[in-house]
């Protein structure tokens, strides 16, 4: 009976170990943390690829902007890099999707016209002045040259670079 009893409690926590939680729900944590914070004009999204949380919304001041990025980074942790994209009311919001398309397009030169960059498949999002760059380079220092270009650009409010380093990809 103690042998049946023991490999029935041995396959529970196979079982359980092997069905659990893969991966953590930032998505979920983030909103929960939002919500919790009575912060309700800000969405979250979670970018699986680019292993971004992206929050987005329109809020009345600068500082309930900033707090929002503050609340969802401490709900994450190290897990998730957060992309504060939320718009402050009355502050740019006519001419911020003009400007996103304008540094996008930019940054797109700017890395055209690097040698060393030109060839790699890069890919630039901004929204409401936070810069997402996705892709591939065949180096760190690649990757490093590429968040470096986009962070001189003027406007730029942040940048969550994502590419990936793929040695001798092309």
């Amino acid at each position: 009976m103690k042998l049946a009893v023991g490999c029935f409690a041995a396959a529970l926590m196979l079982t359980t170990a092997a069905c659990g939680p893969r991966n953590p729900d930032y998505e979920k944590t983030a909103d929960e943390a939002l919500s919790s914070a009575a912060i309700d004009d800000v969405d979250a999204n979670y970018d699986n690829d680019a292993k971004t949380i992206h929050l987005t919304g329109t809020v009345n001041t600068e500082n309930e902007r900033q707090r929002a990025g503050d609340v969802v980074q401490k709900a994450v942790g190290t897990g998730a890099q957060v992309a504060n994209e939320v718009t402050v009311a009355n502050k740019d919001e006519e001419i911020a999707d003009d400007f996103d398309g304008a540094v996008e397009t930019r940054l797109d030169e700017l890395v055209g016209n690097e040698a060393d960059l030109k060839d790699n498949s890069v890919s630039f999002d901004a929204n409401n002045g936070v810069i997402t760059i996705t892709g591939a380079v065949d180096s760190a220092a690649e990757r490093d040259r590429v968040g470096d270009i986009a962070r001189s650009q003027p406007g730029v409010k942040d940048v969550v670079n994502s590419l990936e380093v793929k040695p001798n990809k092309k």
